[in-house]
């Protein structure tokens, strides 16, 4: 019966057509199958699981493509893939369903997203657009509360509450961003002080609705689509919900899971290895435990960036802001000023989103900020809104940073002294993944480090592989058959290890990052060169820079992009000619 039922209602003409009587086991269905497809694939399960009523609902009310619904980032829209012609078992594969919306993909996916904030923005501007062109329809934006903890969200709010347009926004207030929500909005919704709020920014408060009650979300979106003004429907759902592993999860409520089974009704997950994420965090408490002055700031990634150990043991020297990257960068500007050591725990895909903050809070007054810049390079599954492809190129573009990429585990602690010690801004990048073994032969240092590190030192390098992070590994790898061949891991993208570089320069080089080839780490290799007067064969390898990286599994992709041991053997001896 469920499958069937799903296969019946494969767009939102034939939702609307199906007899009501059919809603909730149609809901039951997509829950299921949203259940089914993330433990073989992954996925954003719990938000989605939460919202399945209400995104039934509002198809059921309002009428997509016509009308446009646009969802904040996607975690919570897998229901809303189901119900327009598209099955999970690809989902966030290569070449498969995209982890979040995409327009490209389906007609019925108003606007891309996979950062918070921005669906309200968007919703203004489509519904401005169609006010403009004289076309039919109205607009939605379906954005969680956890988006209530950032201000982008703030100033759309502010904007289209009292302006002329009819703009609809639900908000599914779960209580959760990835783990619970904090601040003061996050508060009010919980203590009744929803309606004069919104009211208060111009909007008709509807709520708060059940959002699992199918008839009560159907009578409130049917009044807004009937409201001639700005109207706000809020909407209280249970992340993870009809999923008793992830309903029991009380940290994050089984918000981005890998794949999984299930064994006499336990959850059974893959086992891991420790991941850089790991490691930076057991280095960042090592030096809180003997620096009272070293404080950590996260936007909401407290389980993400692995502090919720650091927290337990510092509660008061652990502060997330919630989904507010441009308020964590100049809180850490201030925490500096004042004589505290802030780290920022922030993944590179949203430390884009503080750019100006950085510029003008951080660097220009040459503040000690460190940034751990996690996921730095590709993520894999989570695709193009997500890959770690530019901190390299905005952040050496400012005077002072000091620039740092991380290799193995062991050194994060040495790193951070060094970040730590650099008297200015300071960041060190480090990728998504599993930590890999120390090579025989590698020497670490303990303190602060100064200069690149040769990997693999030839007495006359016929070519050496210059790289930043891990893959210095492939490099490493790419050499091994090769005795004139050298590997530099060049550990500063900025400042330049100039002596080590130029010693390089007596062959050919390859530069190796997992970073976009413009602006990046071989850009500033041949910039130097250039400024040096030194005219060495030179190849950049990196994320190509005319085009962003889809989803798919990450080592697929640097086989693929020619980052992985073969593709760099390959490069260096089209070099060598």
């Amino acid at each position: 019966m469920p499958e069937r039922l799903l296969a019946r209602v494969d767009s939102p003409k034939a939702l609307r057509a199906l007899d009501e009587a059919l809603l909730p086991p149609l809901c039951e269905a997509l829950r299921q199958e949203i259940i089914h497809a993330c433990g073989l694939v992954g996925g954003h399960l719990g938000a989605s699981l939460g919202a399945v009523e209400l995104i039934v609902a509002l198809h059921r009310v309002f009428k997509s493509p016509v009308d446009r619904l646009v969802f904040d980032v996607g975690h919570q829209a897998y229901a809303h893939k189901l119900l327009t012609g598209r099955r999970l078992d690809t989902l966030r594969q290569a070449g498969g369903v995209a982890p979040f919306l995409d327009p490209a993909e389906s007609e019925h996916d108003a606007f891309a997203a996979g950062h918070a904030c921005t669906a309200v923005s968007a919703a203004l501007g489509i519904l401005e657009a169609k006010r403009l062109g004289g076309e039919p329809g109205q607009v939605v934006a379906v954005l969680g509360d956890g988006a209530l903890t950032g201000g982008q969200s703030f100033e759309g709010l502010a904007n289209a509450g009292h302006g002329p347009l009819p703009l609809k926004v639900v908000l599914n207030d779960n209580g959760m961003s990835i783990s619970a929500n904090v601040g003061a909005v996050a508060h009010l919704l919980r203590t009744g002080g929803a309606r004069a709020f919104f009211e208060a920014l111009g909007f008709v408060y509807l709520g708060p609705v059940d959002g699992h009650d199918l008839k009560a979300l159907l009578a409130a979106f049917g009044e807004a689509r009937r409201c001639a003004k700005p109207v706000l429907v809020h909407a209280v759902t249970q992340k993870g919900r009809g999923f008793e592993p992830a309903e029991a999860d009380p940290h994050t409520r089984g918000h981005a899971m890998g794949p999984w089974e299930l064994r006499d009704g336990k959850l059974v997950r893959a086992r891991s290895r420790a991941t850089f994420s790991d490691a930076f965090a057991a280095a960042l408490e090592r030096r809180m435990a003997v620096d009272p002055k070293v404080v950590a700031v996260t936007p909401a990634m407290i389980e993400g960036s692995s502090l919720a150990a650091v927290k337990a043991r510092f509660p008061a020297r652990v502060h997330d802001v919630g989904i507010a990257e441009q308020h964590a960068v100049t809180f850490a500007a201030g925490l500096a000023h004042a004589g505290a050591k802030p780290v920022v725990c922030i993944y590179s895909t949203f430390l884009q989103r503080a750019y100006d903050q950085l510029v003008h809070d951080v660097a220009l007054p040459r503040l000690p900020v460190v940034f751990a810049v996690d996921r730095a390079g590709l993520v894999g599954a989570d695709g193009a809104t997500h890959q770690g492809a530019y901190d390299v190129g905005l952040l050496r573009a400012l005077p002072g940073v000091t620039l740092l990429g991380a290799l193995f585990g062991e050194e994060l602690d040495s790193l951070l002294e060094t970040a730590l010690a650099a008297g200015g801004p300071a960041a060190i990048r480090f990728p998504r993944g599993t930590l890999p073994d120390l090579p025989a032969g590698v020497a670490l240092e303990a303190g602060v480090v100064s200069g690149a590190r040769w990997l693999k030192r030839v007495a006359a390098p016929e070519l050496t592989f210059v790289a930043l992070g891990p893959v210095a590994l492939a490099a490493l790898e790419a050499s091994a058959a090769h005795p004139t061949w050298a590997v530099l891991d060049a550990r500063f993208a900025a400042p330049l290890d100039e002596a080590a570089l130029l010693e390089a320069a007596r062959g050919a080089v390859v530069t190796v990052e997992e970073g976009t080839e413009r602006g990046g780490l071989g850009s500033a290799v041949l910039e130097l060169f250039a400024r040096r007067g030194v005219r060495p064969p030179v190849r950049v390898a990196g994320l190509p820079g005319d085009r962003f990286i889809r989803h798919g599994e990450a080592r697929a992709q640097r086989a693929e992009l020619g980052l992985d041991a073969r593709g760099l053997e390959r490069l260096a001896l089209e070099v060598l000619g």
